[in-house]
């Protein structure tokens, strides 16, 4: 069961991750979502049937039919869908048949959009953290309700709230270092997090700290930009969050057994 659970959730990851392109796409540029949701920029022809499919379409769509025009990013739908997937086939796997996956399902989805907005435009938009915290939050309480697990939801208030006001002294402390769309994300994964338990929450943190400096000194070396380099720092907490969900606790474990000893 869990085994077709986890590939059920790969697919899905693989047809959603597909479809964040046109999130990434308009709310990245601040433009409406409203349908059609694939047309050619240039001419606004709509995309064939074909061009819809996940993946199987992804050559329809590198350039429009109509008026020949090249799309930019042709393979970032590639890139998305397979994020997705390897992401909600993790969650599935580690979490198991848990109503609690739904909430994490989507704080995944968004935080693969968030990463690939951040990475390209310098932005975590309000428009896509808001709704994810929107909808997490009440399906958080919902698994709460289901097995009792109220400490949990404790938990991760505590850690959420934790989160945004630490982020929000750092955002006052160094303004040009940490945006105020850093800081309503990490309110976001402090929550999420800290629903699995306060250490949960601090591995997600330590770990985006730890991929962002390492990460970031590599881009800053290799691009010789210095200290002035631009880098995103949305990604580092999704990823921080990623990995606190999937091997929290043994990293919990192993950081705080080798401090106590």
């Amino acid at each position: 069961m869990d085994g077709l659970l986890t590939a059920v959730s790969a697919a899905g990851g693989l047809v959603l991750g597909d479809g964040l392109e046109v999130l990434v796409e308009r709310v990245g540029a601040k433009e409406s979502l409203a349908p059609p949701w694939w047309s050619c920029a240039g001419c606004g022809r709509a995309r064939d049937h074909g061009a819809r499919i996940p993946l199987a379409g992804l050559g329809l769509r590198r350039r429009c039919p109509g008026c020949g025009e090249r799309r930019p990013h042709g393979l970032r739908p590639v890139v998305l869908a397979l994020v997705s997937a390897a992401v909600l086939g993790g969650l599935a796997a580690r979490i198991g048949d848990d109503v609690v996956l739904a909430a994490y399902a989507v704080l995944a989805l968004s935080l693969v959009a968030i990463s690939a907005i951040d990475l390209e435009r310098f932005i975590i938009p309000n428009r896509l953290v808001y709704p994810t915290l929107a909808v997490v939050a009440p399906l958080f309480v919902v698994a709460s309700a289901v097995d009792d697990r109220w400490g949990s939801l404790a938990r991760a208030a505590i850690a959420g709230a934790a989160a945004f006001v630490g982020f929000f002294a750092v955002h006052l402390a160094v303004p040009r270092g940490m945006g105020f769309g850093d800081v309503r994300l990490a309110g976001v994964i402090g929550l999420a997090t800290g629903w699995l338990g306060l250490g949960h929450a601090f591995v997600a943190f330590f770990a985006a700290f730890l991929l962002g400096a390492v990460i970031g000194i590599g881009v800053m070396v290799a691009s010789g930009g210095g200290r002035k380099t631009r880098i995103p720092f949305g990604p580092f907490m999704a990823a921080g969050a990623v990995v606190a969900v999937l091997w929290g606790n043994p990293v919990a474990h192993a950081l705080f057994h080798h401090t106590s000893g």
